[in-house]
């Protein structure tokens, strides 16, 4: 979301309709009267978004001491207050979780449905459950586990579904392939291993790592994405949405060491995240199954 890899909408409060409008076969023989709009299609997808929210007590004597060893260094990266520091601990370790939440959701049904699965684990049954269940499905290397021997061939494959059943997608602005860490890091190997360019030698250095691409495509490298999963679409056809900008979103500390004894601070937030394809046939998945 923050690298720009999605189309991101806020504002929202329930729901969205993205809407689509295809137009095929314009072009007709000369006549006096008009051709009818049968070739004219709208489609429309809807985007809901779930309500989230974090409760979270924490001990104060436990994220103490880590406070005051941050401020005692110099690195110009000081929080201004305790508050400031315990928000930024607390709202990290919710990013991280909607990392993967964005792209799996959660076996418990609460992120709703992601993009490759709804319900944490990505498989045949949660992908068609999926906001892209309608990309095309590429089974890549014959199911076997990706490794960096691998890797080329599975992006082929996912290549060679874009180009074959797909024309034009790859031309489309902002189309790249998606992947997670530990998959970018094989093709990292893999270009080191080969000496094919891209600024990668034998020793498997590389002048920018994070613009590794493929066959002058960007690669999207996503942390929330499972293992052995390859997307290929364009940015805007990955909708993120969200309340932001509503009354709906907070963030607050309640400092209840204040009138309880304890010595614990209860942090909330309020929010919520939805997920969907913009147009449902725009992209295709690689997967081992």
């Amino acid at each position: 979301v923050a690298k720009g890899y999605v189309r991101v909408m806020d504002g929202l409060t329930s729901k969205a309709v993205i809407s689509s409008l295809v137009t095929t076969d314009p072009i007709v023989g000369a006549a006096c009267g008009f051709s009818d709009a049968g070739t004219t299609t709208l489609g429309e997808r809807v985007l809901t978004v779930t309500d989230l929210k974090v409760n979270r007590e924490v001990c104060r004597k436990t994220l103490f001491p880590t406070w005051v060893g941050k401020n005692m260094t110099q690195n110009g990266d000081l929080p201004n207050s305790f508050s400031d520091f315990l928000l930024e601990v607390v709202a990290g370790q919710a990013a991280a979780q909607i990392e993967n939440g964005i792209w799996v959701a959660d076996a418990s049904g609460v992120f709703g449905a992601g993009f490759l699965s709804d319900d944490g684990v990505f498989d045949q049954n949660g992908l068609n459950a999926s906001a892209t269940a309608d990309f095309t499905q590429v089974t890549m290397n014959s199911g076997a586990a990706t490794t960096s021997a691998n890797i080329d061939d599975a992006l082929a494959s996912v290549y060679a579904s874009v180009t074959g059943s797909h024309p034009g997608l790859e031309f489309k602005e902002g189309f790249g392939f998606y992947m997670n860490n530990k998959m970018y890091s094989f093709y990292a190997q893999f270009l080191a291993g080969t000496a094919t360019g891209q600024g990668i030698n034998m020793l498997g250095l590389t002048l920018n790592p994070e613009n590794l691409s493929y066959l002058g495509h960007p690669i999207y490298r996503c942390p929330g994405m499972p293992d052995d999963a390859i997307v290929a679409t364009y940015k805007s056809n990955l909708v993120f949405g969200t309340n932001l900008g509503t009354d709906l979103t907070e963030a607050q500390i309640i400092p209840t060491y204040q009138y309880d004894g304890s010595d614990n601070i209860r942090v909330v937030m309020n929010f919520g995240i939805g997920v969907q394809s913009g147009i449902g046939t725009d992209g295709v998945v690689g997967c081992i199954f």
